[in-house]
């Protein structure tokens, strides 16, 4: 996620953005922030940025991208390396058929 598009939203904007985006992906508002915290555009713009960060990290191995998917979220199949998938798929046989 860049930056650069947060810089241009309001306090107000942040605030909506932070508390929709935190309900989508965690299942419910934020509501541990302090009054500072809540005011402060470049902690909303860290926190914002920490939970695309969470989505990235999900998206780089095929459990996390399924969890993703299972709670509603579109991940393009651009998204991750089919090698990748590949190797944890056979991973997953040997835990499975005990290699």
């Amino acid at each position: 996620m860049s930056d650069n598009h947060l810089d241009t939203l309001s306090v107000d904007d942040l605030q909506s953005y932070f508390s929709d985006f935190h309900k989508d992906f965690y299942g419910y508002r934020p509501r541990s922030a302090t009054p500072e915290q809540w005011r402060s555009a470049e902690w909303l713009k860290a926190s914002i940025t920490a939970i695309h960060d969470t989505m990235d990290a999900m998206k780089e191995t095929a459990q996390g991208r399924a969890e993703l998917r299972s709670q509603g979220w579109s991940v393009e199949e651009s998204d991750f390396d089919v090698l990748e998938q590949a190797k944890e798929s056979a991973d997953a046989d040997a835990v499975y058929y005990g290699a």
